[in-house]
């Protein structure tokens, strides 16, 4: 049966065949059954080899191709490594422009870096990349620190002649204007600084400067917070307290010696133990604002000029015994009693008449500073070697 395209049956009228016919049919059908096996078993083999040849260029049943992961040509470790000196070499360039620094020639030079090793196809070429990026960034350590102690000196210097212009005390002894701050001027911390500047080899000398500069630049702006308190001498002062905690010394003793005031503050463990009135160092020959320590203690001794100090010159002075001294800088900087004077206090460290009428009791002193033998000796029994000196 058949069906026509509307889906209806057709009845058709049955054929007979006569025996002859059948006969013949009979013969014909083993022939062309012997041949559709011929042709099933030839269509069999080249199904297999069509289907050998597909599972070879990567197909699956389901109609899914499995594509071939390349072999990495760069190793992933060193990439890692070209990532991570990429981005230091950024913030170099970063710190540099920062602080006012040429970055021209350095941008340039991160550029091509970033490519090279982008370009880069083999562990080879990308190890010659990373050598030259390392190169780049070794080069520009320097100039970058350099930059930025130039911005820090100038950033002192400024402060300290914009705070000196407009503070100045009269000193009505020899009718002198003398800017406050003067530490911090070119006689004193000023001259230090271009002092470590000119010197700075390394990148640790550039460190180091660097250190420097914001101490002084912290100790100073402590100094003008500390100008507009009105808080006697010999009680606690929040610039006091704000230093101490900056630079960790809460849980210690530390000695505390406020320039402007002229005055000494001792405290252990953040409170106030005692407090004295001070001469420091004269404007041509300041005492060092800083963060120093107790380096040794001497009593009794005797304090002679450096050899070959002429007599006409202002660091010359008789050899003078001390009967406490304590260094606190290198330089020969102490912290010692100077029994010749009778006069402590604001003013002592410019020009006045001293009441002990003693020549060297008229100026401040060369640097150190200066305590009554009482209170000297005092405070000789209550610090030890490492004790901690904040001068601001």
């Amino acid at each position: 049966m058949q069906y026509s395209k509307n889906n209806t049956l057709r009845r058709h009228t049955p054929i007979y065949l006569d025996s002859a016919f059948l006969s013949e049919a009979r013969r014909g059908s083993v022939v062309g059954t012997r041949n559709i096996s011929i042709y099933f078993l030839s269509g069999l083999i080249l199904c297999l080899l069509l289907l050998s040849a597909c599972s070879s260029s990567g197909s699956v049943p389901g109609g899914n191709t499995i594509k071939a992961m390349p072999t990495p040509l760069v190793d992933t470790a060193i990439q890692h490594q070209g990532t991570a000196q990429l981005q230091v070499f950024q913030q170099w360039i970063a710190l540099m422009q920062q602080y006012g620094g040429d970055t021209t020639t350095y941008q340039q030079q991160y550029n091509a870096d970033a490519q090279a090793l982008q370009n880069a196809k083999t562990t080879a070429a990308y190890k010659t990349a990373l050598t030259a990026l390392n190169s780049h960034v070794e080069a520009i350590k320097l100039p970058a620190m350099k930059a930025e102690t130039v911005k820090l000196q100038q950033q002192l210097q400024q402060e300290v002649a914009s705070w000196g212009q407009q503070h100045q005390y009269h000193n009505a002894y020899d009718n002198t204007n003398y800017p406050l701050g003067y530490e911090y001027g070119p006689n004193g911390i000023g001259g230090w600084v271009q002092d470590d500047l000119n010197s700075a080899q390394t990148l640790a000398d550039y460190q180091q400067a660097i250190e420097n500069e914001h101490m002084y630049l912290d100790n100073f702006q402590a100094m003008t917070a500390n100008s507009t308190d009105k808080t006697p001498y010999n009680q606690p002062h929040q610039a006091d307290l704000q230093l101490i905690q900056h630079y960790g010394k809460t849980n210690s003793k530390v000695v505390i010696v406020s320039l402007q005031e002229q005055a000494m503050r001792v405290y252990d463990n953040g409170k106030l133990v005692n407090a004295f009135l001070v001469t420091t160092g004269r404007p041509n020959l300041p005492t060092p604002p800083g963060v120093w320590w107790v380096e040794g203690k001497q009593s009794p001794t005797v304090f002679k000029p450096a050899p070959g100090t002429p007599r006409n010159s202002p660091e010359w002075y008789p050899d003078t015994p001390i009967n406490f001294a304590m260094q606190y800088h290198s330089n020969g900087y102490f912290l010692h009693d100077s029994w010749w004077r009778a006069d402590y206090g604001p003013g002592t460290n410019y020009p006045h008449a001293d009441a002990s009428g003693d020549i060297f009791s008229a100026q401040g002193s060369h640097g150190c500073v200066n305590l009554s033998k009482e209170n000297a000796g005092w405070l000789y029994n209550f610090v030890q070697v490492y004790t901690p000196i904040i001068i601001y």
